[in-house]
């Protein structure tokens, strides 16, 4: 389907206006905590047990979902997404019992696999093989933005109905309308048909095709290792605290910078980077290598309260290098050889390898914390970090040899060689 300039403007930012916010209530402990165990009048155990239920429904139902995704309407799949996800947050706003909200947490997980792999399908074929690099970065950016901004009103709320006995109800309808409305304008802006109806015609035999090309398994080691260094990086907020001395506030600053900002700036500009070298990997590579140096700069930075600033300033530089690194490394896929028409199902196959460091990173983390205490257990967690980064160096070159290979393949034996 041909699209005007205008056309593409609206469709990505009413994606974007999707993505930025459409895990926020699943994943509403990392903000609203406290608000959560006062007002659901659940213990912290039951929290973790509705966590536990969203994640493990999504890596049970990825697979599939991805295929069935793959075959539906992509504007449809969006639409159902959003509105099914309004219409559970409506539900969780009426502050029902444990069953209910564990019920809840699965059907959206259900839901957010039909939003993720339709989201990444239409940046796919928004961005064209020619700027994937480009549209995959700012988007991996600009979605940090929404989903801070609609953060931000949460908090404005709970600071408005603060006497209320339950004020998260009041984030959680302000969710449920965000997301109904963002559906309608899905509805409305999204082409009926972005993607034409023979490339949904697919067969099973083309879904076994996808998990046997290397590819993917390449792209699900590269987000693996990327993803684990980012899991344990996150540990440089109690470490700012714990070892550094710095205040808590001064911390929590530096931390949400860290988690806003630094993808604001990093993502576009190495999507950006990525379309100019046309060479997703290429990037990767050359940020993964920038990666092991901050590793080693902070496994070597002096644990004092001197050091603070200059750390800190290192973790806001290390942040803006790994959101980098995620905003390029899905558009991997189109140098790999993965086809566009079964994006949803290799985007599927990915995120259930790529993304198991949230079943077992933070339990590694803290179990070296708990055996080697602050002082030791830290450096320990930089030289886990170290050696990530060097796994995931040692796979774009496995990726960079793979995508040779192919070219020599649609060369007829010869390839111009691409600059290192």
């Amino acid at each position: 389907m041909k699209r005007n300039k205008r056309q593409t403007f609206y469709i990505f930012a009413v994606l974007i206006l999707a993505a930025g916010t459409v895990y926020k209530v699943p994943y509403l402990k990392s903000v609203f905590y406290d608000q959560m165990v006062s007002s659901l009048n659940v213990t912290h155990t039951q929290i973790g047990i509705l966590s536990s239920v969203y994640a493990g429904v999504k890596m049970v139902l990825y697979i599939p979902g991805g295929i069935l995704a793959d075959r539906l309407n992509t504007k449809r799949c969006l639409i159902f997404s959003l509105i099914g996800e309004s219409l559970l947050t409506a539900v969780y706003a009426t502050l029902p019992s444990m069953v209910i909200l564990a019920a809840i947490q699965a059907l959206m997980a259900v839901v957010n696999i039909f939003f993720w792999t339709s989201f990444i399908k239409s940046i796919r074929i928004l961005g064209k093989d020619q700027a994937q690099g480009k549209i995959f970065g700012f988007s991996e950016g600009l979605r940090g933005i929404t989903g801070s901004a609609a953060t931000f009103m949460g908090l404005q709320l709970i600071s408005i109905f603060v006497e209320d006995n339950s004020p998260i109800r009041f984030v959680l309808w302000f969710y449920a309308v965000y997301y109904f409305a963002v559906g309608l304008l899905v509805w409305k802006l999204y082409p009926e048909h972005m993607e034409s109806v023979s490339e949904r015609c697919q067969s099973w035999g083309d879904y076994i095709e996808v998990f046997k090309k290397p590819a993917i398994w390449m792209v699900s080691m590269l987000i693996f290792t990327s993803y684990s260094l980012q899991v344990a990086f996150e540990y440089t907020t109690a470490y700012m605290t714990q070892v550094l001395g710095a205040a808590a506030v001064l911390a929590g600053v530096v931390a949400t910078l860290r988690d806003n900002v630094c993808g604001m700036i990093g993502s576009p500009l190495a999507g950006s980077w990525a379309d100019r070298r046309k060479s997703p990997t290429q990037v990767a590579l050359r940020l993964l290598l920038i990666e092991i140096l901050l590793c080693l700069l902070l496994i070597l930075s002096p644990e004092t309260s001197e050091a603070a600033l200059p750390v800190m300033a290192l973790i806001l530089v290390f942040s803006a290098v790994i959101y980098g690194v995620r905003g390029v490394y899905y558009s991997t896929m189109s140098e790999t050889g993965v086809p566009v028409t079964l994006t949803a199902t290799a985007t599927a196959a990915v995120a259930v390898f790529g993304y198991t460091p949230d079943m077992f990173m933070s339990l590694w983390c803290g179990r070296i914390l708990d055996t080697y205490g602050y002082q030791g257990g830290y450096k320990r967690i930089f030289l886990l970090m170290l050696f990530f980064a060097c796994l995931a160096v040692c796979v774009c070159l496995v990726m960079l040899w793979y995508q040779r290979k192919l070219a020599k393949k649609e060369t007829g034996g010869f390839v111009k060689e691409q600059g290192t």
